[in-house]
Formats: structure tokens, sequence, C-alpha cells
């Protein structure tokens, strides 16, 4: 159950400050947004990203903590993104372009803007463009769903964080009360048509919150229930010290060494472990 008196911060006050820190506008009114890599990747059969700087949550086990964080990166243009994405997808036959990393819907104009200068590309190539995202402001503003749903080939991946508000908050940090703009921003996208579907980390879901969230996510749409990603948390060092820290126990993990299943117990021992070292 959540506990009020224990409030989580605003997400979408926390965007304001982010936003501010890494964008600028050019003389153009084109918005530059600081990336910290582009690359190839193996996901959706392989995949040109771009991977973002900044975020409005601050997810104990973020992959890309320290980029976020500390707003490492460079900036670009929404010209030069499209670029480097289009040589990326050229140059290794992809058909699937995608921006992750940290939340691209921070400056959600720049997200625009380079969509629009990769459509002819998407149309030409029948490609997709995939906006991963935790949610909150598509949830938190239904215009960006209206305006993304002016692109043909756009889908969007929502990652949703916790299997209930009390578990969102301990999480990312946020309060709790904006755990239903994850499924507000499904519902949004729906009501435009845009192609969606939820990922679930189920490291942190117990079956009573499992149950329930999939009772909520079949309530806003009974077909999406078949498209649902679950994960689970990869044991990064750094990711796996947070969690210690935070007293924050997946049920089962995977190293991302050795691909060895960790379980609950072996987890602790694991934190254990790392506080032995820390303190000597």
């Amino acid at each position: 159950m959540y506990d009020s008196t224990h409030r989580g911060f605003n997400p979408i006050e926390v965007t304001k400050i982010v936003e501010h820190n890494i964008t600028s506008v050019t003389a153009d009114d084109e918005i530059i947004r600081k990336y910290y890599r582009f690359r190839p990747s193996r996901f959706y059969k392989g995949s040109a990203t771009a991977d973002t700087t900044g975020c409005n949550l601050r997810c104990v086990y973020c992959w890309s903590w320290k980029a976020n964080t500390k707003m490492l990166g460079d900036p670009y243009t929404p010209s030069e993104v499209a670029s480097k994405l289009i040589k990326i997808a050229s140059d290794y036959g992809y058909s699937v372009i995608r921006i992750s990393g940290g939340e691209p819907t921070i400056a959600f104009n720049h997200v625009i803007q380079v969509v629009k200068r990769l459509n002819e590309f998407l149309l030409q190539r029948n490609a997709m463009f995939i906006l991963e995202t935790n949610g909150i402001l598509i949830g938190y503003s239904k215009e960006f769903a209206e305006i993304l749903s002016k692109y043909r080939n756009v889908a969007v991946r929502i990652s949703i964080k916790g299997c209930s508000e009390e578990m969102f908050q301990k999480i990312t940090g946020a309060d709790a009360t904006f755990f239903n703009l994850q499924l507000n921003a499904l519902r949004n996208l729906l009501d435009y048509g845009i192609k969606v579907w939820p990922a679930i980390t189920i490291s942190f879901c117990d079956k009573e919150g499992l149950a329930r969230l999939l009772t909520r996510l079949a309530e806003i749409d009974r077909d999406i229930i078949e498209k649902i990603e679950f994960e689970y948390f990869k044991a990064y060092p750094s990711a796996m010290k947070r969690l210690c820290r935070n007293g924050l126990i997946p049920w089962i993990s995977v190293d991302v060494d050795g691909g060895k299943v960790i379980k609950g117990d072996e987890f602790r021992e694991l934190c254990r472990r790392v506080f032995e070292k820390e303190n000597h």
C-alpha cells in the first residue's frame, strides 16, 4: 500500500530542469539535444540506435545511470541525429531506427524534428522508427500522442517501472502518484492509433502486483497483453551496487558476464559481499 507520508519527487518538474541543461535552440529554431552515443544494436533483429542524455526518473537499476545523472554527451541538431542514424541503418541493412538511452520525450519537439528528417528514409525503406520511453510525458500530455500520430512508420515502447505505485516510487524515486501516467500514455497512444506495447521488468514484481497490473492493462486494451515484453534485471556491477545500497532485491536477475540466473537469496549474498568489500 502506498504511504502518502513519504513523497517522491515530481518528474514533470524534473523534466523542466533537465531540458534546460541538455538543450539549446539554433537561429533556425532547430532544437539541439545532448546524446552520448550512436550505435548499431542487436535489438529488433538489428537497429540503428541513438542514446540520449538526461531523464526525468532516477531508476535504481538504470544501465545508463552515469550518462543521465551527470548529463554526459555532446549536443546534436536533429539533422545531425537523423544523418547518423540513417548512415548506421544503411551500413548495416537495418529496417529499425530507435531513440533510447535516457528519456527521449524530454525536449519532445527535438524528437519530432528528428522524425521529420527520417520520414523519407523510413517510407522508402518501409522502415520503422521506435521511440523508447517511460511514458510519463506522453501520459501527461495527450498532445504528444496526437503529434506522433501524423507519422506513419512510428511505434512506441513504454517501459513500465514496477507493477504498483509503491514499487514505482522505490525504483524511480518519483512520487507514486505518477505511476498512472505510464498507463495513461498507453491509452493516449492507442486512442490515436499508434502502434504501442509495454515492457515490464518483472524482477521487482510479486505475483499479486503483476496480476493487478495485467488486469489494469487488459482494461485499457485486451490485445495489449499479448504484446507485453517481460524483462529481467541485468546485474551490471554498478546497477547491482545501487540496488544493494537501496535494499531493493530482485527475486530473479541475470548475471551479464556469465549469463547465470541469480535468485533473491543469492542476490542478498552478493550484496553482503559488496558491503564487506567496501568496508575493507
